[in-house]
C-alpha cells in the first residue's frame, strides 16, 4: 500500500468536557501507541501536556499524537473544546481530512456543537459523532440521537446502538457493556482489548430493527439501487451497505453516530475500525489552493505545505507545524514562504509530534503533518513552497476579539521585555491581538473570552518569567464643553535678567460631536507677533489634554482674537504659559460634561435567546435599533448602541446566558454625554 494510502488525518473535536482527550488518551493505547492510558485528572495524558492544560484539566491548546491502526497510520490532533479556544480548533481543523465529534450523552447540549459544525461542514470535512461518556448514570442515547437528527437532518444516522448491563434486582442500567452495528446487525459486548461477538439482547432487539430500516433509508438517498431494494422490501447484502456507508461518510453524506465511554475504553476498537474504514486517504481528499484548484497529493512535485500552528518554547526555540499538501520536505530544506513576499527559510529539523515528544524525521511526503524547527519569520496561515513554486492556500478567517485587559509590567525596567514577550505568545495564537489603546495609551492585550486572556497570561509568566499586573482597560472618556466663554489671561513673572510676559484673549465655543480640537486666531495690528501664536495654539492644546474631571477634552474651538506682549520679555514659552492658564480658567465656564464611548454591536444568538439577549442589552443602558434573521437559519440578528463600560465582560455574560451559542461584534460608533453623576474624575469613571 502507498504510503499516502496508509494516512489518516484526523481532529477530535467538540463540546468542553465531552471527553475528547480521554477518549484520545484510549485510542493511542488501544492501537499500541502508548503502554497505559494516562488521566486529565493526573496530568498525564499525551496530548494535554502544557502546564496550562494540567493544571485547568482541559485542552487550552491543540495537541498532535500519531498511533498505527491496522495497517493505517493515523495522525491525531486533539482540539480544545471550550469555546473562548474556537478560532485554535478552526485553525486545526484546516490541516485534516475528516473529524470525530465527541459530545456527551445529553440531548441539553446538542446545540453546543453548531458552530463546530459550521466550521467543518465549510470545510465539506467526513466526519462522525460519538457520543461519550456512555457509562455515566443518566446517558441518554436516544435523546442526544434525536437532537442530533433534528438540528441536523436525517442523515445524522445511529451506526451503534448501545447495550446497557443490567443490574438483576431492579432491573436498571448498570452501564455500558456493548453496542449492536447496525450495519452488520451483529452485537459485541466490550472486553479487554477487543470486541466479542453476542446475541443482540431481546429487550431492545425492535429497537434496533427500527434503527437499521432508517440508516438504510437515510443511505438509499445517495444510491438509487439500494432505494429499490428498500422499495422492493429486499434486504440489501451486507457488502453493499458497508460498500455504501464508507462511500457516503467519506463524501460527507451520511454522519454515522458511535457509542463510547473513553474512561473505560469501551467502544473504543470499534471506533478505530470506523477511522479505518469511513475515512480518506489524503489521495482521496485533496485540498484547494486560494483560488479552489486542487493540490494534487504528488511526492515528486513541488512542495505546498500549510502551517497550522505555531509553538515557541524559550530554550529549544521555535516550532512550525505544518500539513504537506504536495512534494517531499527534508529535513534540512530551504522553503519560501509565500505569504511573506517569498522569503526564503531554512528547516534546522524536522520531527513527528507525540504530545511533547518530538520524533526526528529525514522527511515528510504529502498528507503528513509535522513539525519543522527554526522557521523564524514563518506564521500560522503561511504557505510553504518550493524550487520556486507560487501557489497561496486560503487562510482560516477568525472572528475578532471579544474580550480585552490591559496589561503592564510589575517593574518598568520589564517594559520592553514584556511587549517582545507578549509578541512570541500572540505568534503562537493568532487568534490573540496586542494593541496601545488610542487615548489612554494603555498596552491592551485582546482575545475571544476571559479564560482565553488568562491562560495568555499564565504562559507568558512561566515561559518567560514576566511579572506582569493585569485590570479592565480603561475607558477612554472625554470632555467636552456645552457654552461659550471669553478669558483674559495674562502671565508675568519678573526675575533678576529677563522676566517672562505673555498677555491673551481667548474665545471658547462647543462644536459638533466628533468634530475634535480646533484652534484659529484673529489677530491685528500685530498685538501677539506671528511668531508666538503657534506657541499659544500649543499651550491650548496641551491644557486641553486634561479636562476639569481629567480627561482629554474635544469638540472645541478656542480663537485666540487679542492680546499684548513685551519686546524683551516675551517669549514662546510665556505664551505657551498663558494660554495653559487661560484654558483651565476657562474650561469650568462652559458648563463641561464628561463623553463617554458608545459602541455599535450586532449579537449573533439563536431565535430562543433573541429575547434574553435584548433583555441583557436594555439593561446596559443599550438602544435596540433592531432585529432581523441571520444568515445562519433559526437565528437572529440584534443591533444595538451600548456604551463601552457596559460591554467589559459581556461576552462571558452573553455566552452564560445562551449555551455559548452567542457571539457579538462591535465598533465604536460615537460619544455620548455621560448621564447623571456617573464619573467625577479619572479613577470614578474607570
Amino acid at each position: 500500500m502507498p504510503e499516502i494510502d496508509r494516512r489518516r488525518n484526523v481532529a477530535f473535536v467538540g463540546p468542553h468536557h465531552a471527553g475528547k482527550t480521554t477518549l484520545v488518551e484510549a485510542l493511542l493505547a488501544q492501537c499500541g501507541a502508548i503502554p497505559r492510558r494516562g488521566s486529565v485528572g493526573d496530568g498525564t495524558t499525551v496530548t494535554d501536556h502544557e502546564p496550562e492544560d494540567i493544571a485547568h484539566a482541559q485542552s487550552t491548546t491543540v495537541g498532535f499524537a500519531h498511533c498505527t491502526c491496522g495497517d493505517l497510520d493515523v495522525t491525531i490532533v486533539d482540539a480544545p473544546g471550550f469555546i473562548d479556544f474556537f478560532e485554535e480548533t478552526k485553525l486545526a481543523l484546516s490541516g485534516v481530512d475528516a473529524a470525530v465529534i465527541v459530545l456527551e450523552a445529553d440531548p441539553a447540549r446538542v446545540v453546543q456543537t453548531q458552530a463546530l459544525l459550521a466550521a467543518i461542514e465549510s470545510r465539506r470535512l467526513p466526519h462522525c459523532f460519538v457520543v461519550n461518556k456512555m457509562d455515566r448514570p443518566g446517558a441518554d442515547y436516544e435523546g442526544t440521537l434525536a437532537a442530533l437528527q433534528g438540528l441536523y437532518g436525517r442523515h445524522v444516522v445511529a451506526e451503534q446502538w448501545p447495550i446497557f448491563a443490567r443490574e438483576q434486582q431492579n432491573d436498571k442500567h448498570s452501564g455500558l457493556s456493548g453496542y449492536v452495528d447496525l450495519a452488520t446487525m451483529n452485537a459485541f459486548a466490550f472486553g479487554d482489548g477487543s470486541d466479542r461477538a453476542i446475541a443482540i439482547p431481546a429487550d431492545i432487539a425492535e429497537r434496533v430493527q427500527r434503527a437499521h430500516a432508517e440508516m438504510l433509508e437515510a443511505m438509499a438517498d445517495f444510491d438509487d439501487h439500494l432505494m429499490e431494494e428498500l422499495l422492493e422490501g429486499v434486504e440489501p447484502p451486507l457488502d453493499e451497505v458497508e460498500r455504501d456507508l464508507c462511500n457516503e461518510c467519506s463524501h460527507d453524506q451520511i454522519v454515522p453516530v458511535l457509542v463510547a465511554a473513553g474512561a473505560s475504553g469501551a467502544g473504543v476498537a470499534a471506533l478505530a475500525g470506523a477511522i479505518e474504514r469511513w475515512f480518506p486517504s489524503p489521495a482521496d481528499a485533496p485540498m484547494l489552493d486560494a483560488e479552489g484548484r486542487p493540490i494534487l497529493p504528488d511526492p515528486n512535485a513541488p512542495v505546498v505545505a500549510s502551517v497550522i500552528k505555531t509553538s515557541i518554547h524559550p530554550q529549544s526555540g521555535k516550532l512550525s507545524i505544518v500539513r504537506v499538501l504536495s512534494g517531499t520536505i527534508k529535513a534540512d530544506a530551504t522553503l519560501t514562504d509565500i505569504a511573506q513576499g517569498g522569503e526564503k527559510v531554512r528547516s534546522s529539523g524536522l520531527y513527528r509530534l507525540q504530545g511533547r515528544k518530538q520524533e526526528a524525521l529525514t522527511e515528510a511526503g504529502p498528507g503528513a503533518i509535522v513539525a519543522i524547527a527554526r522557521l523564524e519569520t514563518v506564521k500560522t496561515g503561511d504557505t510553504l513552497t518550493s524550487n520556486g513554486h507560487k501557489v497561496l492556500l486560503p487562510r482560516v478567517p477568525l472572528d475578532e476579539p471579544s474580550f480585552a485587559i490591559a496589561i503592564k509590567p510589575k517593574e518598568r525596567i520589564d517594559e520592553a521585555k514584556l511587549f517582545q514577550m507578549l509578541a512570541r505568545i500572540v505568534e503562537e495564537d493568532p487568534s490573540l491581538h496586542l494593541a496601545r489603546a488610542d487615548v489612554t495609551s494603555e498596552l491592551v492585550l485582546l482575545g475571544n473570552g476571559e479564560q482565553h486572556v488568562a491562560i495568555a497570561v499564565e504562559r507568558l509568566s512561566r515561559k518567560y518569567k514576566v511579572d506582569v499586573e493585569t485590570s479592565a482597560p480603561q475607558i477612554p472618556y472625554l470632555e467636552t464643553i456645552t457654552t461659550s466663554t471669553e478669558v483674559h489671561s495674562r502671565y508675568k513673572h519678573q526675575t533678576g535678567g529677563h522676566g517672562q510676559f505673555a498677555d491673551v484673549w481667548l474665545r471658547f465655543e462647543p462644536r459638533e460631536r466628533g468634530s475634535g480640537v480646533s484652534f484659529g486666531e484673529t489677530i491685528v495690528g500685530g498685538v501677539v507677533p506671528r511668531q508666538f501664536i503657534p506657541a499659544v495654539e500649543k499651550g491650548v492644546r496641551e491644557a486641553l489634554a486634561h479636562g476639569p474631571s481629567g480627561f482629554p477634552v474635544t469638540d472645541v474651538h478656542v480663537t485666540l482674537f487679542d492680546g499684548q506682549y513685551h519686546d524683551v520679555d516675551s517669549s514662546e514659552q510665556s505664551f505657551k504659559t498663558a494660554a495653559g492658564m487661560g484654558v483651565r480658567d476657562a474650561l469650568p465656564k462652559c458648563r463641561p460634561v464628561v463623553l463617554e464611548p458608545v459602541a455599535r454591536i450586532r449579537v449573533t444568538v439563536p431565535t430562543a435567546y433573541t429575547s434574553t439577549v435584548i433583555s441583557q442589552l436594555t439593561g446596559k443602558r443599550g438602544q435596540i435599533l433592531g432585529m432581523n434573521p441571520a444568515d445562519e437559519p433559526g437565528s437572529d440578528v440584534v443591533e444595538a448602541d451600548v456604551p463601552q463600560v457596559e460591554l467589559a465582560r459581556y461576552i462571558t455574560e452573553l455566552r452564560t446566558a445562551t449555551q455559548g451559542l452567542g457571539r457579538f461584534h462591535a465598533r465604536h460608533e460615537r460619544y455620548d454625554a455621560l448621564p447623571g453623576n456617573r464619573a467625577v474624575g479619572p479613577k470614578a469613571a474607570v
